[in-house]
């Protein structure tokens, strides 16, 4: 899976290292208050647009917004409180009660 540099490398080769910079800076350092690629094409949308000049419109930079975004969503930690695990084996709550009442 490329990284977000990678894609802004291949996508924008004639990227500015300032702009470069900026964007990437942009996509990690919010990247857990993007809650849709909308809130990412917002954010760094029309700037990318600047840079590509005539070569991408609307829907190109919008897809590469999407490959950025799955890319961080997939960077991202998951939370603790949402992940589920799969037992080896069944719990048995009966058994576990049974220990509670005798101390």
């Amino acid at each position: 899976m490329a990284t977000c540099a990678e894609i802004l490398r291949s996508e924008f080769p004639e990227i500015d290292g300032q702009v470069f910079d900026y964007v990437t800076g942009v996509l990690h350092s919010g990247s857990a208050d993007f809650e849709s690629v909308d809130d990412l094409v917002e954010a760094v949308g029309e700037l990318l647009q600047e840079v590509s000049g005539d070569s991408k419109d609307d829907a190109g930079i919008r897809a590469v917004c999407q490959r950025m975004y799955n890319t961080l969503r997939l960077a991202e930690p998951q939370s603790q409180g949402n992940s589920q695990v799969l037992l080896d084996a069944p719990i048995q709550l009966s058994k576990i009660t049974e220990n509670y009442g005798r101390r």
